[in-house]
């Protein structure tokens, strides 16, 4: 009895008081240590600090609470303990700090905090819930009697990383004025630097669910209330009454998962007050910020912001404003930006500066948000008006420095020094390596870090954070001589952001390698094939080759490899003294070249030293398809020279000489040129090319093996369409269906007809039908059920799909009658049935009316004669009962249908 008396007198000294709950949020922060080690593996710890902040009024009769409670939203919750406000609860009169006070209204902050630790992943809705809100809120009704609540949602997974809420830095305690366009920006930051989303909702209650009859403060005055989903700027226009409105919104964090896709994180709601008052003759100032900046890092920003305010009457000269800055650049990691000259007379120009670092370096710009707020009306008593602007500051890292790209053989090996940037925070994870064939100069966009595909840059090559070179040798096919190559190297940091494309490097290979011209099959032969190999001496001139650096004796090393697989081999070596009288071709007998392409490289060398060797260069590699009347070809090579040029050459059917059919820049040609069906046909392409450096020889004529393909239809014709004319009475069926050989398919020979008795059987084939015949008379009562399907078949015996079914079900009868006299008159002396059609079987039992069975049959065109099968005697005249159960063959199967009843036997 004495604990429910103390726990009664606790609720009354605590709730005894109004809380008059105004705003408030619920914020997060993961906190150390955020790994832990169990039975020697480290795993991942979810601590985190969890901050109720609300506003409320202060003053006597105002409950003042030294705690809070916060629910987790894992099943448990805890007591957060007051935090701030005169050295917290217990030895002040007052806790709390004042952020508002004039005549009327008296606002404090209070702030709340405990830690927790969450067991692991998942999605958590984090809660307060405090009685009441403060009295004479306009669009809630009650207010007084209306519970307070907050939310925010934290989802912890194994692959975003550690996440904190974001923070807001304008309070959520605002004054708008009637008739005048209401601006509030909470100057959002959020430390991990996500992509943050606003949006409006409505104040909440019990349960999280909407407060009764709240309604938005724009509802039925004809204004508008909305917030930008990317500032947070959120603007009323315009507050008709004036009086208090809570209102509320949602931040969310978005954040790039493994896959490159934004998925959101977390959010928190905010539920704010704007108190609408009377404002006279004022209007709100104007700030203008610079355009949004993207800098590198390292960058001293100094940028001025512009303040201006219009002098109305009775201001007597006195139009001072205050600027203020928050969120941004005034919370990123330090040093934080300054502002100075913030209060004076309009117009006046106030002095942003910020020095950006290495540990600024994020993929999201700094949303700064700047308030200019004037002094109301100096001669009338007006409330300050106030506006927002928003200045966005991406800094991004500085360019990587000192890249250089020296040609060695077919390869160029670039070079650069490591980045000045790696901060702790969003460390260096790669170098990406870019390429294109040009030397075009490279414009980058400030605001667009990384290449953009448009430049004509493609990735080439990714190395890690310690290693400063990479060797193009293009995929292993090498580089090209005569091309210019240009480079652009980019460091890549933990977040994905990109630095500046900066110094471009333009370099293209020497002339001191082979270069191979050609790659010519002579004779097309799975054991016995020929490939004319011929290449170009390397250049002794100035850039060149220096024979002095590299003397001989010289060798050439020519080495292949058949398809795309496997290892090079050496297949001629070519040794002298002076390389400049080496012989610089070789038929490659004995080998495959019908049946996959064959690649070269040449290497060259100087003593005991490779100077390089040439770009890989291969066959062109010829494939033919049979098709109707045509022969559809394609082809593919794999060369350093670039191939302008191709001509067709055919050998038609009963000659010997290859004769040109066309020429296209195209790899591939469909031949319909006076083609036949069932003919064979031989081709080969030539390939005319050329080098980019014009002063290699050309053209380069180079031919592909041989390929025969027979010409032949492999499209199947058309499906017709199947119809049927049935009288099952009669047991007759008409199939017919259209002739598809006048629609389209003009080369079907015949037509085949199928059929099956039940739907779940197979087809069987009927007969075989010539194009002209279309229909045929089934005049058979035995297949009068049944399903129907017909195909076409064409001269080169492609056969269409079958019909869609066509089905006709039996019409079976069976009837008794119900009196027969077995008198021998000749006249009704049996007793059958009066109706039999298409029935496979009965089951018929006759019984006397004492229950004795007198007859049994299974035979649906029974005749009984009057005798007993019991006692073999006539039965007596009267009255008997029968029960037959006729089995009815059907598309779905035998149907079984029973019929009862009586008949009488007249003698």
């Amino acid at each position: 009895m004495k604990k429910i008396l103390l726990t009664l007198l606790l609720f009354i000294s605590v709730y005894g008081f109004a809380t008059h709950n105004r705003a408030g949020e619920i914020l997060y922060k993961r906190i150390a240590p955020y790994t832990d080690v169990v039975g020697g593996v480290t795993v991942p710890v979810f601590n985190y600090s969890i901050t109720i902040i609300t506003y409320t009024d202060d003053g006597a009769g105002i409950a003042d609470r030294c705690e809070d409670t916060v629910y987790f939203g894992d099943g448990q919750r805890g007591i957060a303990l007051r935090t701030n406000g005169n050295g917290g609860c217990g030895g002040c009169a007052r806790c709390g700090v004042v952020i508002v006070s004039d005549a009327n209204y008296k606002v404090k902050i209070n702030t709340y905090t405990i830690t927790h630790q969450y067991a692991g992943a998942g999605s958590y809705i984090i809660q307060m819930f405090d009685p009441n809100r403060n009295q004479g809120v306009h669009n809630i009704p009650n207010s007084d009697q209306q519970p307070f609540y907050l939310e925010s949602v934290l989802i912890i997974n194994n692959f975003s990383g550690a996440n904190s809420s974001p923070e807001f830095h304008n309070p959520p305690i605002d004054r708008a004025c009637k008739d005048k366009c209401f601006f509030h920006n909470p100057a959002a930051y959020d430390i991990d630097g996500d992509s943050l989303s606003f949006e409006i909702t409505t104040s909440r209650g019990q349960g999280g669910q909407t407060v009764p009859g709240y309604f938005f403060p724009d509802s039925g005055t004809g204004g508008t209330f909305a917030i930008n989903a990317v500032t947070g700027l959120l603007s009323w226009c315009n507050p008709q009454e004036s009086d208090q409105y809570n209102i509320a919104f949602i931040v969310k964090e978005w954040r790039k998962n493994t896959s490159g896709v934004y998925k959101m994180i977390g959010y928190v709601l905010r539920d704010m007050q704007v108190i609408v008052v009377q404002c006279p003759l004022n209007n709100p100032p104007v700030v203008i910020v610079p355009p949004d900046t993207c800098v590198e890092a390292g960058t001293l920003l100094h940028k001025n912001i512009k303040v201006t305010d219009v002098v109305l009457p009775f201001d007597n000269g006195l139009n001072k404003v205050t600027l203020t800055g928050a969120g941004g650049a005034f919370s990123s990691l330090g040093p934080n930006a300054t502002l100075m000259n913030t209060f004076t007379n309009t117009p006046y120009t106030a002095v942003f500066t910020w020095q950006t670092t290495c540990d600024h370096i994020r993929q999201q710009p700094y949303q700064t948000v700047f308030k200019a707020e004037d002094q109301g009306n100096a001669g009338i008593t007006s409330s300050p008006l106030v506006s927002f602007s928003t200045y966005n500051i991406r800094v991004v890292p500085p360019s990587v420095k000192n890249v250089t790209a020296t040609p060695a053989g077919s390869t160029i090996k670039i070079s650069w020094a490591p980045t000045s940037c790696n901060p702790s925070g969003n460390p260096l994870k790669s170098y990406k390596v870019y390429r294109k064939n040009d030397c075009t100069t490279f414009t980058f966009n400030p605001c667009s870090t990384g290449i953009d595909p448009a430049s004509g840059f493609v990735l080439i090559g990714q190395t890690s954070t310690t290693t400063h070179s990479l060797t193009d040798n293009n995929n292993g096919n090498g580089l090209v001589v005569g091309q210019n190559y240009s480079y652009l190297v980019v460091a890549v940091y933990a977040d994905g952001t990109q630095s500046y494309g900066g110094s471009q490097v333009c370099a293209k290979l020497k002339r001191d390698i082979p270069v191979i011209l050609n790659v010519d099959v002579r004779t097309t032969s799975s054991t016995a094939g020929d490939v004319f190999v011929r290449w170009s001496k390397p250049l002794t001139n100035t850039g060149n080759l220096d024979t002095n650096l590299s003397p001989g004796p010289y060798q050439y090393v020519l080495k292949y490899r058949s398809g795309l697989g496997g290892t090079f081999n050496t297949v001629q070596t070519i040794n002298g003294s002076y390389f400049l009288g080496l012989d610089t071709s070789f038929l490659h007998s004995g080998i495959n070249t019908s049946d996959s392409t064959a690649y070269y490289i040449v290497e060259f060398r100087a003593g005991n030293n490779s100077i390089g060797s040439s770009p890989l260069a291969s066959s062109i590699f010829l494939q033919a398809t049979s098709g109707d009347r045509q022969i559809m070809l394609s082809w593919k090579s794999n060369t350093p020279w670039n191939n302008y040029k191709y001509t067709i050459q055919r050998r038609a059917p009963l000659t010997t000489v290859f004769t040109t059919i066309a020429t296209t820049t195209l790899t591939n040609y469909t031949d319909t040129n006076h083609v036949v069906n069932r003919n064979t046909y031989c081709y080969k392409i030539l390939g005319e090319g050329q080098y980019s450096d014009p002063s290699v020889y050309k053209p380069l004529l180079n031919f592909s093996q041989e390929v025969c393909a027979l010409a032949k239809d492999l499209t199947v014709p058309c499906t017709p369409t199947l119809s049927l004319d049935a009288d099952c009475p009669v047991g007759s069926v008409t199939v017919k269906w259209t002739n598809v050989r006048n629609l389209c398919s003009d080369d079907v020979l015949h037509y085949v007809l199928f059929y099956k008795a039940l739907v779940a059987d197979a087809y069987q084939r009927v007969d075989s039908f010539h194009f002209t015949k279309t229909s045929l008379l089934v005049d058979d009562p035995d297949l009068i059920p049944g399903c129907y399907a017909i195909q076409s078949v064409d001269s080169s015996g492609n056969a269409s799909t079958l019909s869609p079914d066509f089905c006709i079900d039996n019409c079976p009868e069976f009837e008794l009658p119900n009196i027969f006299s077995p008198n021998g008159d000749k006249s009704n002396d049996f007793y059958k049935a009066i109706k039999v059609r298409r029935i496979k079987e009965i089951n018929l039992t006759i019984f006397d009316r004492w229950g004795n069975l007198v007859y049994k049959t299974n035979d649906p065109y029974f005749q009984w004669d009057g005798t007993s099968q019991q006692s073999k005697n006539a039965v007596s005249e009267g009255t008997f009962f029968y029960i037959c159960e006729v089995y009815e063959p059907r598309l779905t199967g035998i149907r079984t249908r029973t019929l009862k009843g009586y008949l009488e036997v007249v003698r």
